[in-house]
């Protein structure tokens, strides 16, 4: 799935290129596993959900976004979603992946972008493993979806270090610490907004939960507490997994079923317990997570996109909340 021996980097590849490495050793983050296990198309689903539908119509006038403030997602092969970006002048498709620890990231895949390199890095993932080689860069302007940031710090790596499949790179919440942020993976489009949160929201429709403070080399990627199979659990949430993950820890009891691939064991019937509703989760794979050291309860679930799709996924860093609605 994943290539270690990733071929160097070279500082002849972009004409842009205005210094030279720097002898520095930095850790920077890319991506969650974008793209990950596509050669194992079983994708995890909610066959339970006590919410009624919500179409775009619907959470866009209930928390408030106006047409103005949504703009264009596109899915990729995997399901992840992507959103346009202008870097430095140069419109590029990248992933918007909340599994981003730092900023963003781009790979040898995307087009030509003018950049300053600062250094030799480490790509690591967001448990802080290492995945390989990188460079330090920085942008002129970086825009995403309607804000311009300028002097921005990246990342840019070999696209072979994260996925099966080519990608550009990806952006992640870094760029939504003043505003929030909705995904409608259904309906193909997302909303972003500096308003603050309605005060009340329809319990049949939502559900909203209070995100917890990852640990600091984690940036601000997602975690919430929750029930998980009538145990107290942490939940991950990362978009830029395309598949969903339950900790053995946590499958006792639960329906088994094996498939040949890279993950050989999948849960059936899991119950999970957020915000006073509970979901029925399917064909959720079993394998170990280590991300979330440090909290006082495991991480049980990492939901990626398969799951997350089926949702209207609201994110708000600035109040700390978690929203999620069932997408029409």
């Amino acid at each position: 799935m994943y290539e270690k021996s990733v071929q160097r980097l070279i500082a002849s590849r972009s004409p842009f290129i205005t210094a030279s490495f720097l002898p520095i050793f930095c850790v920077v983050a890319l991506l969650s596993c974008a793209l990950l296990a596509a050669a194992q198309m079983t994708k995890a689903a909610v066959v339970s959900t006590p919410l009624e539908c919500t179409s775009i119509s619907r959470w866009s006038r209930d928390l408030g976004y106006r047409k103005t403030d949504l703009y264009p997602l596109t899915l990729e092969s995997t399901g992840c979603p992507f959103i346009d970006v202008d870097v430095s002048g140069v419109k590029v498709s990248l992933m918007l992946d909340s599994g981003t620890a730092r900023g963003f990231g781009i790979t040898n895949f995307a087009p030509a972008i003018p950049y300053h390199i600062e250094g030799h890095g480490e790509a690591v993932d967001a448990d802080a493993s290492h995945l390989g080689e990188s460079l330090g860069i920085r942008v002129e302007t970086i825009s995403v979806l309607g804000q311009v940031f300028r002097n921005v710090a990246g990342s840019l790596s070999d696209w072979r270090l994260f996925a099966s499949e080519p990608f550009n790179g990806g952006v992640g919440l870094d760029f939504f610490l003043d505003r929030r942020l909705t995904l409608d993976y259904r309906s193909r489009k997302v909303g972003t907004t500096t308003i603050s949160l309605p005060k009340k929201l329809d319990p049949e429709r939502y559900v909203m939960v209070d995100l917890i403070d990852p640990p600091k080399s984690q940036g601000h990627i997602l975690y919430v507490r929750a029930r998980v199979n009538r145990r107290e659990a942490i939940i991950y949430f990362d978009t830029g997994y395309s598949v969903s993950f339950i900790d053995p820890r946590f499958s006792e009891g639960l329906a088994r079923i094996e498939r040949p691939g890279k993950f050989k064991v999948f849960r059936k019937a899991v119950p999970m317990e957020l915000g006073g509703q509970t979901f029925i989760l399917d064909d959720l794979r079993e394998n170990p997570i280590s991300r979330g050291t440090g909290f006082d309860q495991p991480v049980a679930l990492a939901l990626g996109s398969d799951i997350l799709s089926r949702f209207v996924v609201t994110i708000d860093i600035r109040a700390k909340k978690l929203i999620l609605a069932m997408a029409q």
